[in-house]
């Protein structure tokens, strides 16, 4: 597997994968009415978005972005042919490494807020913590930079 910056040339590959997962599923025009466009990927690349694809077997088998300036993964999204083969976990190390070297010392997600789907053991399996935020149907999850505990002598 290898997990590399995205560009424009993703675009379509990214937006096939967010239409094809089986949980917090959005359609193409559900995400357009969210702002979440072809046109505004390149908007965000220029923006300093952290964007990576996992290339594994010769196809976009997930994608992940995040923002710096909210401190936030706000995109983890895994093809579900590609599922349990490690390509979530990889993306989400990338990013949260991306995002404390950004200077983030506390990082944030926001996920379905229903129990039952995967999003929630697999965040906390990895060191997120709910904080019980929900709004409009989400939860938020945290992660301090856990170099930061290293020297924290509180």
């Amino acid at each position: 597997m290898k997990i590399r910056k995205a560009s424009t040339s993703d675009v379509s590959a990214i937006f096939a994968i967010r239409s094809r997962v089986r949980e917090n599923h959005l359609s193409v025009d559900q995400l357009a009415e969210r702002g979440i466009t072809k046109a505004a990927f390149g908007k965000w690349l220029a923006d300093g978005y952290g964007m990576w694809v996992a290339d594994l077997d010769g196809a976009a088998a997930g994608f992940a972005i995040a923002i710096p300036l909210e401190a936030t993964l706000w995109a983890l999204f895994v093809d579900p042919d590609f599922e349990g083969r490690g390509v979530g976990r990889a993306l989400l190390r990338v990013a949260e490494e991306w995002l404390f070297a950004q200077g983030c010392n506390d990082i944030s997600l926001t996920t379905d807020a229903d129990p039952k789907i995967r999003a929630h053991r697999f965040y906390e399996n990895n060191g997120w913590h709910c904080t019980g935020d929900a709004d409009k149907g989400q939860v938020e999850y945290i992660k301090s930079n856990p170099t930061l505990s290293l020297f924290d002598f509180g």
